[in-house]
């Protein structure tokens, strides 16, 4: 995966944080600074496609992603490790999970992407494929998906 990434902390319990959909290795905002840095050992790469390896081709798929970062723990030389995955890559974790389970300690998903995925109808995942290239999409997306997932989630 030889790729620049953010590490953070020098402990033994390795952790790679994998971000979530539009995000980058850079886009965690100030949580690396309040990291426990002694206990823990954090990356936070960029996956496929996204930040320094968005030139990078492949087939962006979660099992890809899973194999990136099985990839990535192997070049640091960490045999286990835990996990930390943001939107889509909460369903990436669940991959390296199924891929290396002797390999994985703990996972942390944050607003994760279910394993079966997200169960769009056609309009919907024409919107949301299409966000990538289309910042129409994107608004449109944000603007009619957002809320009601938000809706959702507070009904239950």
């Amino acid at each position: 995966m030889a790729s620049p990434q953010l590490i953070v902390g020098s402990g033994e319990h390795h952790v790679i944080a994998l971000h979530g959909w539009f995000g980058s290795a850079r886009g965690w905002g100030p949580l690396p600074d309040y990291l426990d840095q002694g206990t823990f050992s954090y990356v936070f790469p960029d996956l496929r496609g996204y930040g320094s390896r968005q030139d990078v081709a492949g087939a962006f798929t979660m099992p890809e992603a899973a194999a990136d970062a099985l990839a990535l723990a192997d070049e640091l030389g960490w045999d286990r490790f835990s996990l930390v995955g943001h939107s889509m890559s909460g369903q990436a974790i669940q991959h390296v999970l199924l891929a290396a389970p002797d390999r994985v300690r703990r996972l942390v998903a944050l607003n994760p992407v279910p394993a079966t995925g997200v169960p769009f109808d056609d309009n919907g995942w024409a919107l949301f494929s299409g966000a990538a290239e289309a910042r129409a999409n994107l608004a449109a997306f944000a603007e009619t998906v957002m809320p009601a997932v938000r809706q959702a989630a507070a009904t239950r």
